[in-house]
């Protein structure tokens, strides 16, 4: 009888596609979404990310389950994830070589952390990942469950992992997963850019964070052949904090605080591009929560405010409603 139920319950799970974004600290609300996203019966089948979401979004699809997530996100040192601890330092006005020791230590790179997660469920390179229901001579973009964001400031472009492999003279299939994640998350300063490419051929790229800039569409997976979709697509968008009056900065300090909250606090918003897509679009409501607020989740409890907001979107969304309506 157990063994019926459980396939009961196997048949009656659906499957969904995530685009996440960045959000430093305010990932955590990634989690409670995709919490409640699983306990809702989804299960993920491809992911689409930057930064904090392209740490969330390999996790997802490589099978780590939603209470797993929280306990591994909850482990990971966002004052180094986030850029405060390079602010703390600013803040201090402590000397550059010493900032620049701190951020060499490979104690504080992630890679070693995101590399055992996967490998724990299987996956260690791109071929782990691929979709087992399309054609081995498919478009690309149809044939991985994951694809994250990075910035080449080599070649100055936009980079979709493991879509632009081929650029570098890469075999999609061979590549490390935990590495391309590791890329979206390369701030300067804080984790050294990734390399990849043959030096040989001149085909080389350095990667740096793929949220520093607008992120994915929240279509970036959507189907290319004019066919309605077999399964919806989920945008989580993190709102974004109002703007506010700011005094001019009186230091050079104050002036690289003002540069780097800016530039996070701008980037990556996942702003719906149309109507249909505001309509598979979960809005988080974090506007009272900086990037660099590492006490914020304490406070505001991130995690809950994922959780309830991707629950009450699921209460009102009707995939054939959204078919009929945006994909007729």
């Amino acid at each position: 009888m157990e063994q019926v139920a459980e396939h009961v319950a196997e048949q009656q799970r659906q499957r969904c596609d995530l685009v996440l974004g960045g959000g430093g600290v305010r990932g955590v609300a990634h989690i409670g979404a995709m919490t409640a996203l699983e306990e809702a019966g989804y299960d993920v089948v491809r992911a689409a990310g930057a930064s904090a979401g392209a740490i969330a979004g390999s996790f997802a699809v490589a099978g780590v389950g939603a209470d797993t997530l929280r306990s591994l996100f909850d482990e990971l040192d966002f004052t180094r994830f986030a850029l405060a601890d390079i602010v703390a330092r600013l803040k201090a006005n402590r000397a550059a070589t010493r900032l620049l020791e701190r951020f060499s230590d490979d104690g504080t790179d992630p890679a070693t952390w995101i590399t055992e997660v996967l490998e724990g469920q299987g996956i260690e390179t791109f071929g782990d990942l691929k979709v087992t229901d399309v054609e081995d001579d498919a478009p690309i973009e149809q044939r991985y469950r994951l694809v994250v964001r990075c910035l080449d400031i080599l070649n100055r472009r936009v980079v979709r992992l493991p879509w632009d492999y081929e650029r570098y003279d890469l075999d999609p299939d061979r590549q490390s997963v935990a590495r391309a994640v590791r890329a979206s998350m390369a701030i300067p300063f804080v984790y050294d850019p990734v390399r990849i490419g043959n030096r040989d051929t001149g085909a080389q790229a350095l990667l740096i964070d793929g949220g520093l800039t607008s992120g994915f569409p929240v279509g970036v997976l959507d189907r290319s052949d004019d066919q309605p979709p077999r399964w919806p697509t989920f945008g989580i968008r993190l709102l974004p904090r109002p703007p506010t009056t700011a005094e001019l900065p009186e230091s050079a300090v104050e002036l690289a605080r003002m540069v780097i909250d800016t530039m996070l606090d701008t980037s990556d918003q996942l702003a719906p591009d149309n109507p249909c897509d505001e309509v598979r679009t979960v809005r988080v409501d974090l506007s009272e929560v900086g990037t660099l607020d590492l006490d914020a989740d304490e406070e505001y409890d991130l995690f809950s405010s994922g959780y309830e907001a991707m629950h009450a979107f699921l209460e009102r969304f009707s995939f054939e409603e959204y078919k009929g309506r945006c994909r007729a």
